[in-house]
């Protein structure tokens, strides 16, 4: 009975945590008028989310939302007006290429630049969040770890359209836990990308350095 107890009280706190996480998301998101709210709040979401993962679960949502917002607003929404301008002009491409074109070979092509911009979009948010860069260099990072890692941006792309249907159909669950259901299978498939890349570079550093030693030693030789 006490195990049962347990068990109910600590999904009853996640649960807690996610509807207050996506409360924040969504009130955050209004706070900077949608348009400049939307990405500075996303940023905040998957910090909150990335501790989680890391095992960080005792963080005072609230204040660490908030900072995370404050600290990421202007080179957050600069790069969401940059990703916007990037979207609308692919989505008038795929209009004119449609409409008017019926080009199949132009059309493709279109249709494989917003797979990847769709791809380096939703890897953008765990970069941000994982890595200290320049502003604009967020976005050439994202991009090239969809292409080193293709299988699991592939897999993130269908984590988040798995869940996007889910809260298609079943619409509460969105008005409850959209933004974190969206948010966490995309943050932990990245945790795990960057975690590999992280692992990979020390193992080539200390062959690098053996390397160096052997060569030290045949020089002494």
């Amino acid at each position: 009975m006490n195990w049962f107890w347990e068990q109910f009280n600590e999904k009853g706190t996640w649960l807690f945590r996610m509807m207050w996480l996506q409360l924040l998301w969504m009130a955050f998101t209004l706070l900077g008028a949608v348009l400049f709210g939307f990405f500075p709040a996303t940023i905040s979401l998957f910090s909150i989310i990335r501790k989680w993962i890391r095992g960080d679960t005792e963080i005072d949502i609230f204040r660490t939302f908030a900072a995370a917002f404050k600290e990421s607003f202007v080179r957050s929404n600069l790069i969401g007006l940059l990703f916007m301008a990037i979207g609308l002009f692919l989505a008038v491409d795929l209009y004119i290429s449609q409409t008017y074109l019926g080009n199949a070979i132009v059309h493709i092509g279109i249709l494989i630049c917003t797979l990847l911009y769709t791809l380096t979009v939703l890897f953008f948010f765990p970069t941000y969040v994982h890595y200290e860069l320049k502003t604009f260099t967020y976005v050439n990072q994202a991009f090239l770890l969809i292409l080193v890692r293709p299988l699991q941006s592939l897999l993130i792309l269908c984590s988040a359209l798995i869940m996007l249907m889910i809260v298609y159909v079943v619409p509460f669950l969105g008005i409850l836990f959209a933004g974190p259901m969206l948010a966490f299978p995309i943050m932990w498939l990245g945790n795990r990308v960057f975690q590999n890349l992280e692992r990979t570079a020390v193992i080539e550093g200390m062959r690098a350095r053996e390397l160096q030693k052997e060569e030290l030693a045949v020089t002494h030789k």
